[in-house]
């Protein structure tokens, strides 16, 4: 994505996480890192590669995978093949494609960032909560202004 302009922040240094894909659930990046780490896969395996790397309680169903699979090769980011080699059904085979090896980069600098942003923000939680006296004075407002 260097060199690309952002249609929402303008040229930036980096990946733009607006950009990414499904960030709340971190597809993209877990996908692409599955078929990395497996090479040529088809879904069912993907899926169960995925599972290990979730990093919220809703996990990936299978639906995301495939959905987001079907978009990773509309933009080029993987390919994929069916193989009928079994003696059951036919399966597609998905492979990461040189776009794709990139774009996991991308990744990597986009949680790369959003990891020290989100220890800041988990920084200011705790501390923030910890304050006891304000606290205690937004509560307060809260029950003046129910009051009224």
């Amino acid at each position: 994505m260097r060199g690309r302009r952002c249609h929402r922040h303008g040229q930036g240094a980096g990946p733009c996480t607006c950009e990414m894909g499904n960030v709340y659930r971190f597809a993209e990046p877990i996908i692409l890192s599955a078929i990395a780490r497996l090479g040529r896969a088809h879904g069912y395996h993907i899926a169960q590669e995925a599972e290990g790397m979730a990093v919220t309680h809703a996990g990936l169903d299978s639906g995301i995978i495939y959905r987001t699979l079907r978009n990773l090769e509309a933009a080029g980011r993987v390919s994929s093949q069916w193989d009928t080699s079994g003696s059951g059904p036919a399966r597609r085979v998905y492979v990461l494609t040189e776009s794709g090896m990139r774009h996991l980069s991308e990744w990597a600098e986009v949680l790369r960032n959003l990891g020290g942003s989100l220890a800041a923000l988990t920084k200011d939680c705790e501390q923030a909560a910890r304050q006891s006296p304000r606290r205690s004075q937004a509560t307060g407002l809260r029950s003046r202004a129910d009051a009224a």
